[in-house]
């Protein structure tokens, strides 16, 4: 883009000084008049050089490019809004764990992992557990997670920290 409106410009300034030295030597009367009419052509074909050399776009062509074009940005734009919803999803989850982890005396922290089950719906599929568990803590949350969240304990993992009880 840039290099065609330096094209224009360097066309516009070329016409300009042609012009200009073409009037310098034209002698005094009518050759003058002709001339400077000529000048004032020769700079007007510069300036609209641009509007000349553009392709003439149909009306079917312009509105096939728009509805692709607003077909990427609505598909973009779902996936943002799913990646969004994901996220929420998730946060929602890890802090349904922590309330349930408190509840047994549990100090921890916990991320939750989704996937699209049928028909989209978010379920969640992992969960990572860190925090300071007694073994019967432990059992107690992997059972809410299994039969409350549906997340199987092979997808569970339990990481103690160090001076856990």
């Amino acid at each position: 883009m840039m290099a065609l409106l330096q094209a224009w410009l360097t066309g516009i300034t070329a016409a300009a000084i042609l012009c200009a030295l073409a009037d310098s030597l034209m002698p005094q009367g009518a050759v003058r008049k002709a001339g400077k009419l000529a000048g004032g052509l020769v700079m007007l074909a510069a300036i609209l050089r641009p509007l000349v050399s553009l392709e003439a776009i149909s009306p079917q062509a312009l509105w096939a490019d728009l509805s692709s074009q607003t077909a990427l940005q609505a598909q973009a734009l779902e996936e943002t809004r799913d990646e969004a919803v994901k996220a929420i999803i998730e946060e929602e989850l890890a802090a349904y764990i922590l309330d349930k982890a408190a509840g047994l005396g549990v100090s921890c922290t916990a991320q939750v992992t989704c996937r699209p089950g049928e028909n989209g719906v978010l379920l969640p599929e992992q969960a990572a557990l860190r925090g300071a568990f007694t073994p019967e803590q432990q059992e107690a949350l992997a059972q809410v997670l299994e039969e409350e969240l549906g997340i199987p304990r092979a997808r569970q993992s339990f990481q103690t920290e160090e001076g856990s009880p």
